[in-house]
């Protein structure tokens, strides 16, 4: 599963707790706040950690440095200073819900989702929360409360990107595809700058044949980030939809390399195989998606396999 891009920059800005009445904020903070708004996170970390060696209960600061570590990928960093901000702030609900996204990005989700259900209990109309705690739910498979989550996020900020993209995550899930390629398509006009929604629009397109529109989703997030493996095998799947045999090769194979232990792989591939008369290719394909398959223990997968290999005699 495709773990859902956060700007945490925009977090930090929009879902930070407030001041209270008489508090001031260190220069060195405000100015690494703008450093992460711009993406700058080392930057931001290295005027932070002298500012934190002075300042070891600003929970603020603490957030922020945790927010940086959080667009470098440093889940465990980040979750460190989240639970120092708690520590110096019991009542940030902003907090709980950055360690929750962190842990989730771990895939703890038992972790994930008590961060986020603290969260939700200390400020109920948190939309970060809520649309975070909606992507644990859908490890879970709970895809009606994950539903139910995301429609309170999107009502509390209907023109945020991030909530709308989480929502057309749910609908994937749950197979409201039209549904899910309307919300991406939103959360994409307000703001263009994170491929997640052409990836799961991209996703609904398949499921809907719409082969084009795919193509050009997943060659937009190829754009942005081609090491992005999963974006090569959907692609494929778009490109074999429509008899386009040869990019799809092309693609399934880079996926391949990227993920050589993927049973759907190969089984994408020995029918891409298959289609282009390469029967001996889509054979042994066809046998090595079976041996993965019951190596993960996949029945179902495996059944599919066995039934495409049969259809080869």
């Amino acid at each position: 599963m495709r773990r859902l891009a956060v700007l945490a920059a925009f977090l930090a800005l929009t879902c930070a707790p407030a001041l209270a009445d008489g508090d001031t904020v260190g220069l060195p903070v405000i100015q690494a706040e703008k450093l992460i708004s711009q993406g700058q996170n080392k930057e931001a970390i290295a005027l932070l950690d002298p500012y934190i060696a002075q300042h070891a209960y600003d929970a603020r600061a603490l957030n922020d440095r945790g927010d940086a570590y959080e667009g470098l990928g440093d889940q465990r960093s980040a979750i460190s200073d989240y639970t120092a901000a708690i520590a110096a702030d019991p009542q940030s609900a902003y907090a709980y819900a950055s360690r929750c996204q962190s842990h989730w990005e771990l895939n703890e989700d038992r972790l994930a989702l008590g961060d986020c259900n603290a969260a939700i209990a200390l400020k109920p109309n948190l939309a970060y929360a809520l649309r975070q705690r909606a992507l644990v739910e859908l490890d879970f498979r709970e895809v009606l409360d994950a539903l139910k989550d995301a429609d309170q996020a999107v009502t509390l900020a209907p023109n945020e990107p991030f909530s709308l993209t989480t929502r057309c995550h749910v609908y994937l899930a749950g197979r409201r595809y039209d549904d899910a390629i309307k919300d991406c398509t939103a959360a994409i006009a307000i703001d263009d700058r994170n491929d997640t929604p052409h990836f799961y629009r991209g996703r609904a397109e398949v499921e809907t044949k719409q082969w084009s529109a795919a193509v050009a989703d997943f060659s937009h997030v190829l754009a942005r980030d081609p090491d992005e493996a999963g974006a090569y095998y959907w692609r494929a799947m778009a490109h074999a939809g429509s008899g386009e045999y040869a990019p799809g090769l092309k693609d399934v194979d880079r996926y391949l390399r990227a993920r050589p232990d993927d049973a759907d792989g190969y089984l994408l591939r020995a029918r891409i195989y298959a289609n282009l008369g390469n029967r001996k290719e889509a054979q042994s394909d066809a046998t090595d998606a079976l041996r993965h398959y019951r190596i993960d223990n996949d029945q179902a997968g495996a059944a599919e396999a066995q039934a495409f290999l049969d259809g080869l005699h």
